[in-house]
C-alpha cells in the first residue's frame, strides 16, 4: 500500500514539475531557446553542456519571476500545497 503512494506522490511530483517547465518554456526566451538547443541535433557541443546551460537558464528564469512576480509565485505555491494536501487526503 505505502510503495503505491510512493509511486503516486513521485509521479504528482514529476507532472508539477513537468508543468512548471512547460510555463518557463512557453514564458521565458531564454529557457525556450535552451530548450530547443538541447534537442537540435545540428550543435557541435556536447549534451551534458547543453543540458547544464538549460537547467542554468531555467534556475535564472526561475530567480527571475520570483523577483519580479513575488506575490503571484506565492500564491501558485500555495495553492500547489493546498492542492497536493487535498489529492492527499
Amino acid at each position: 500500500m505505502t510503495a503505491k503512494l510512493g509511486i503516486r506522490e513521485g509521479a504528482l511530483s514529476a507532472t508539477v514539475f513537468g508543468m512548471v517547465l512547460f510555463i518557463l518554456i512557453s514564458v521565458d526566451p531564454r529557457v525556450h531557446d535552451r530548450m530547443s538547443d538541447l534537442f537540435s541535433s545540428g550543435s557541435v557541443t556536447p549534451w551534458g553542456d547543453r543540458a547544464g546551460d538549460l537547467v542554468n537558464a531555467v534556475v535564472g528564469a526561475a530567480r527571475y519571476q520570483s523577483m519580479d512576480n513575488g506575490p503571484v509565485l506565492l500564491f501558485i505555491a500555495v495553492g500547489i500545497v493546498l492542492m497536493v494536501f487535498m489529492v492527499r487526503s
